[in-house]
């Protein structure tokens, strides 16, 4: 079973993965949480689901957790995206 601890991310981790102060963490989880209220997801006041993290910060995953298979490693948003064809006029 998963903990608390590795499912949630805190702001004083949050702090030290982005470089800002405690201020500014609990800011950044206060507005990821809003994000997530507004969607319907159950929220806790401090705390922010550590995947819902990861994929919001850009390069976060590619950094902290490098994968070889980028199919597999890739972000909610973007498992659903198309490339359009480039089309060159002459």
């Amino acid at each position: 079973m998963i903990t608390t601890k590795e499912a949630f991310i805190d702001a004083k981790e949050v702090s030290q993965i982005l470089g800002v102060g405690m201020t500014k963490a609990y800011a950044v989880i206060k507005a990821y949480n809003a994000e997530l209220d507004a969607k319907g997801y159950y929220t806790m006041r401090g705390k922010c689901p550590r995947k819902y993290f990861e994929q919001k910060i850009y390069g976060y995953a590619d950094y902290y957790n490098p994968c070889d298979d980028l199919t597999v490693c890739m972000v909610a948003e973007e498992s659903n995206y198309q490339a359009k064809e480039k089309v060159q006029s002459d």
